[in-house]
This record gives C-alpha cells, structure tokens and sequence, in this order.
C-alpha cells in the first residue's frame, strides 16, 4: 500500500516538475519570437531612386513578403540585403536604404525587403532565423525570376540577416558571394544564457526550449547555427565585417566564424570604433568601396 503510494506521488511530482519546466521553456520561446511591427519609413523617392514595390511568397510557406526592387541600369548582378532581427527594409541602424541608393550608382540592381512579422510583409513572428531563411529564399527566387542568374545575386547581411545569409550560402551552392556584417556564431550558445523574469535559467534549459520552439511557437531554433555550416560555403568566399566595439554581437564571433570558414580567400575588416551593425554609417565610403569590389570580383 505504502509503496503504491510513493509511486503514486513520486509520479505526480514528475508531472508536475515537467509541466513548470515545459510551461517556462514555452514562455521563453514565446518571448523570442514575439515582434513590435515597425512601421515602414524612408522612401527611394527621398534619393532620386527609381524603384517598384514588390511582393513575393517565401518559399517554404509562401508568406507573403513586401519589399522595394531599386534597379541600376543595364545591371548584370543584383544584390539582396538581408536585414536584422527587429526592423523592416529600411533598417535605422544599417542605414539600408541608403546603402542601397550607394549600390545602384556602382551599377548593382538591390532588392530590400521585410521578413515575416516586419513592415509591410505576412506573418506575426519572428523565428530567430529559422523561417527567416525561408524569407532570404525567397527574395533569391524572385531575384532570379526577375532575369538574374543565381550566380549573380550577392547576399549581404547585418547580425541576425548575415546569420541568415550564411545559412542560406550553405544551402544554395549557386551562390557564389556573401558579405557578412555583425554576424553572430550560433544561437544555441545564446539559450543558455536566457533570463527568466530575475533569474538565469540552467544551461541544461536549452533542450526544452528548443522542443518548446519547434512545438508552440515553429521556430527551429537549432536551426540556427551558422558556425556549424560556415566551412560547407569555402570555396566561394565570405566577407566579414564587424566593428570593433559591438556591445550586441562581440566581434570575436565573427573572428572565430572567420576562422571556422576555413577559407584563405576570405577577407576579414574589423573597424574601429564601429559599434553593432554601424560599421557602413562610420565610414560609408570606404564601406561601399571593398563591398562593391567584392561583388564584382567573384560574380561578374
């Protein structure tokens, strides 16, 4: 009788210790992946630009993504900008739009575009990456729709869009050129380190919230792990940037996702005094001037 009765409130306290360990695993995953929708603002009109605004499926769920399509003349390659985890096309931080416009006057056609959940495009989360290479894949297809080979598309991301652009490299072997501004490592590493209200969660927490991901919210986020594919991309070439004084993303990740490349042909800028995702709006000139190279070195 007695023992009937441990087991019986042996298994009740399971229970219930896996209920508050899944119920807090699906709160953080839920809090990872809610978004504030920013309003879209700034217009290529502002720069003179021609433009068209577009809209095209992603290409796993078919959300449907709102982006500007800003065409060079008589371009050859165009280049898609993959922007960071928060904000929409025109990225404050990144300055995109008018990385842009400086794109189109070296003769590359650019495609800017919102992720699921952001600006103008479908959806209502963020997937930490998961999905949002679904979106890049997306805007790759349309690209390539719109006349331009694969092979003459260049990537470029900022933080959570070069994780995003890496990952995508290594899944699409026509892609023959990525720049890489601000990106991170792995995101795994980044769970271990999750507050819950007051408190840090035990490293070991990873694998519910990862379980919790995939099951309520459909984020994968061990999908998310550009340093475990980064060697795949070598040997077409990555561009790595990152400013010295990133308080979001320390800029050894990107010296040790450099390193994990494996590729001597990868160049690697460090700029100083450059904060997270500022490096282009420090020094735009000399920004635009190595990327524009870049591109034009390995997809001409």
């Amino acid at each position: 009788m007695w023992l009937v009765i441990v087991i019986a409130v042996a298994a009740a306290v399971a229970v219930l210790a896996l209920g508050l360990i899944f119920g807090v695993a699906g709160w953080v995953a839920h809090s990872l992946t809610v978004l504030s929708r920013y309003e879209v603002w700034g217009h290529p009109s502002e720069f003179g630009l021609h433009h068209e605004d577009v809209a095209f499926p992603s290409r796993r769920d078919k959300v449907l993504l709102k982006g500007w399509y800003l065409p060079a003349p008589e371009a050859t390659c165009c280049i898609v900008l993959a922007p960071g985890e928060e904000h929409h096309r025109n990225s404050p931080g990144i300055q995109a739009l008018s990385l842009g416009n400086d794109l189109v006057q070296q003769g590359f056609s650019v495609l800017l575009f919102d992720y699921r959940g952001r600006g103008e495009s479908g959806g209502k989360r963020n997937s930490a990456g998961d999905r949002e290479q679904w979106d890049l894949l997306g805007a790759i297809d349309y690209v390539e729709a719109r006349g331009f080979p694969v092979e003459r598309i260049g990537l470029i991301g900022f933080s959570l869009g070069a994780a995003v652009a890496t990952l995508v490299a290594a899944r699409e072997p026509r892609l023959r050129a990525v720049v890489s501004d601000s990106g991170f490592l792995d995101y795994i590493p980044y769970l271990r380190r999750v507050p819950f209200y007051f408190i840090f969660l035990p490293s070991w927490f990873v694998v519910p919230i990862v379980l919790a991901g995939k099951w309520l919210v459909g984020a994968d986020f061990s999908k998310v792990r550009p340093v475990k594919v980064v060697a795949s991309i070598a040997p077409r070439p990555i561009f790595f940037i990152h400013g010295a004084n990133d308080r979001v993303v320390p800029v050894e990740e990107t010296v040790e996702l450099h390193k994990a490349a494996n590729n001597p042909d990868n160049p690697l800028w460090i700029i100083p005094n450059s904060g997270h995702i500022r490096s282009y709006a420090r020094q735009s000139q000399e920004y635009v001037a190595r990327v524009t190279e870049f591109f034009r070195q390995h997809l001409a």
